[in-house]
């Protein structure tokens, strides 16, 4: 009983996410500049079980004082038989014993119970704590990247960063922020790296934020323009047909108004006893109607006089579709129950903008901010010029990928079941998450177009592009 009521509750609460930390967009200046300000995993365990322990104690009393009942009226009556059945293998017990009629209610039952439950309960939430706690660590080893022991580091990183598993994935895009970010000898690598099989180093990491980027606007445009699905060609559908099975007997060809044959075997007889019960409804003299002109008269007569007109607007379609979506409501607006029934704009937006069936914010994070010190850091470092021809795509990336966000966050509708919504002023449509997207795309793009936009043209990028890419940021020309 105490391992269910966990489980729902470990469940219900999402107590088992993980939460990575977040850094601000732009370039460290030192390796443990961002790493003074954040606390350890011991601090953080130590805040988790502070904050835990009330709720450990509270579910370990309720636990001990209750489940007797609970005990004695739901699970007593079906264990008991089978107990009894497998102690009389054992022992010599009567066979009309039968359980107690009280519940085994007794105070050192109930100190038992509290105490065991009470070291259960610890050692889940503690271990569940200090996982958490240990996981979300910085991908670093001795204050170093962990491919850095690799015999080829940067190989090691693009297998992460190319990787189909998401926690892998998720920690090697980590490790790449954190590479342009302190380790300025292992971001010069990557420039410097330009005959690696499949393509240049920054070429391959290019390509891997590119497209964790673009992704964003593919699945506002899937969800803003659903993808009907492609209808069946005379052949496929002909097949599909054939597949169905055969309800009915192939259709017959001839006189029809001949008298049909006697019937020889079982199953034709049982074929023709039901056709004629079924045209003998179908053929039947009486109105489609079932009720008669003066019953159905002495109804209507019967709710203009005793029905008032309130009691008639409610008993019409309308009235009963009406009380219907109201329950419905009721039902959706409670804070417990209903909340897993209500697909909120949160929700909804997070999943468009942020993935499903797995929010990849922090991937999508580290993609942005990973590109964007890359090329800024190439001002320097690029000895051989790889990035600057890839500049006019970065440019373009970030600014559809800004456009589409906004234009989604304004259109996407409220759904009905959503009845905690509310527009404030256009605030109600601006999530956290979502906006921390924003705010590390249009720091990329602003740095971008600050450092590279004199030589914007030269690149590639038209003067239209620029423009308007000045403008989502906001950058007067």
């Amino acid at each position: 009983m105490l391992a269910t009521t966990q489980v729902l509750i470990h469940l219900y609460y999402d107590n088992d996410k993980i939460v990575l930390p977040i850094d601000p967009p732009g370039p460290i200046a030192g390796p443990d500049a961002a790493a003074n300000g954040r606390k350890t995993a011991l601090d953080q365990l130590k805040l988790k079980m502070r904050a835990r322990v009330i709720n450990v104690i509270t579910r370990a009393v309720a636990i001990s004082i209750l489940g007797p009942f609970v005990y004695a009226l739901c699970i007593r009556w079906i264990a008991w038989p089978w107990t009894v059945r497998i102690a009389r293998m054992i022992w010599n017990i009567q066979r009309d014993s039968a359980p107690p009629r009280f519940p085994p209610y007794h105070i050192g039952l109930i100190l038992r119970s509290l105490t065991a439950g009470l070291m259960l309960l610890c050692i889940w939430e503690f271990s569940n704590a200090a996982f958490s706690a240990y996981v979300a660590q910085a991908p670093l080893k001795n204050g170093q990247p962990l491919t850095t022991e690799s015999r080829d580091p940067n190989g090691s990183l693009l297998n992460g960063l190319e990787s189909k598993k998401e926690i892998p994935k998720t920690f090697a895009f980590w490790e790449l922020l954190y590479i342009t970010q302190r380790f300025t000898a292992r971001k010069n690598s990557i420039f410097s790296e330009i005959d690696r099989a499949g393509g240049t180093t920054w070429a391959q990491i290019l390509n891997v934020c590119v497209v964790i980027i673009q992704a964003i606007s593919s699945r506002i445009i899937d969800f803003e323009h659903p993808r009907a699905s492609a209808p069946l060609s005379g052949q496929a559908l002909q097949k599909k047909v054939e597949e169905l099975p055969r309800l009915v007997p192939p259709i017959k060809f001839g006189n029809i108004l001949s008298s049909p044959r006697q019937p020889r075997d079982s199953r034709e007889k049982l074929e023709s006893t039901v056709g004629s019960i079924a045209k003998s409804y179908g053929q039947s003299g009486q109105t489609s109607n079932p009720i008669s002109p003066r019953a159905k008269q002495a109804v209507l007569f019967a709710r203009d006089r005793l029905l008032t007109n309130d009691q008639k607007n409610a008993i019409n379609p309308a009235g009963l579709r009406s009380l219907f979506f109201d329950y419905v409501n009721r039902f959706l607006s409670t804070p417990t129950i209903g909340a897993p029934f209500r697909q909120t704009f949160r929700r909804r937006i997070c999943r468009v903008v942020l993935g499903s069936p797995y929010n990849q914010l922090n991937l999508i994070l580290s993609a942005i901010d990973s590109i964007a010190n890359l090329a800024l850091a190439s001002l320097r470092e690029d000895q051989f010029g790889t990035v600057n021809k890839d500049l006019p795509l970065m440019i373009r990336t970030l600014a559809n990928a800004i456009q589409n966000i906004e234009r989604v966050i304004q259109q996407m509708p409220i759904h009905w079941t959503d009845t905690e919504f509310q527009e404030r002023d256009g605030q109600g449509r601006r999530i956290e998450e979502v906006e921390l997207v924003l705010e590390h795309l249009r720091w990329g793009l602003r740095q971008l177009l600050q450092e590279f936009g004199p030589y914007a043209l030269e690149l590639g990028l038209g003067q239209g592009e620029l423009q308007a890419c000045r403008g989502i940021v906001g950058i007067q020309t």
